[in-house]
């Protein structure tokens, strides 16, 4: 049985696809916090940083949908939301760490992070 191999076009729509899954502006923060384990949503709310509650709500509700994250919620009362990783979210962990790694190497450190930041500075 041989294997397919993907065309260039096949492979530019499922980057493309990988990379939509982690565009908004808080997705990566939210899933390197959660690589760390469970979190109460309070707990990401605080340790993510600048991030409005309805930003983060609807970031973590995006990776829900996307099955990156999963929400627990605890049947006792008071009721507990907790998130975590799924295991399709910790298989980006690897990756994730790739491409941190690549921007440390290649990527001057002094350089704003966003073209945003650059122009509101000005």
């Amino acid at each position: 049985m041989s294997v397919i191999e993907p065309t260039e076009i096949e492979m530019v729509a499922g980057t493309h696809r990988a990379l939509g899954m982690l565009s908004g502006r808080w997705a990566v923060d939210v899933l390197y916090l959660l690589a760390a384990g469970r979190r109460r949503y309070s707990e990401v709310y605080y340790e993510v940083g600048e991030v409005s509650k309805k930003a983060l709500t609807s970031t973590l509700r995006r990776l829900e949908r996307d099955g990156l994250v999963a929400r627990h919620v605890t049947s006792h009362s008071p009721l507990r939301v907790e998130y975590s990783l799924t295991k399709l979210g910790w298989s980006l962990t690897e990756p994730l760490m790739a491409l941190y790694e690549w921007s440390a190497q290649h990527l001057d450190a002094e350089a704003p992070a966003e073209p945003e930041r650059r122009l509101m500075a000005a």
